[in-house]
């Protein structure tokens, strides 16, 4: 079993981070600084254009964004083992941040 991490950084005023690169994983855990705010969203792609990327969405009945409610930071995300992961990840953050903000995603194989 393969394990790793990427670290993804939001930066200065912005909400979305740059790209993290999964291929031949999946999510495990996600290590969530200090934030100014805001809840945790996940986007996903198969390939790193940017177009590709989109929101994940919870399997129904609930069918809305994938959300995790982080508030101002220092929280450790266990992924549920009844997910998967695309190739590629960006997270988002519910509002733009005071300052730039890395966050470390741990992955695995199986």
């Amino acid at each position: 079993m393969r394990q790793g991490q990427v670290t993804v950084t939001v930066p200065l005023s912005g909400t979305v981070s740059d790209d993290g690169d999964l291929r031949g994983g999946y999510i495990t855990a996600i290590a969530v600084p200090t934030l100014t705010s805001g809840d945790l969203l996940i986007h996903g792609g198969f390939d790193t254009t940017s177009a590709s990327f989109t929101r994940l969405l919870q399997a129904p009945p609930n069918s809305g964004d994938l959300r995790f409610t982080t508030g101002v930071g220092s929280r450790m995300v266990l992924w549920p083992d009844s997910l998967r992961s695309p190739s590629f990840i960006r997270l988002e953050t519910g509002v733009a941040q005071a300052a730039a903000r890395s966050f470390i995603v741990r992955f695995s194989s199986a």
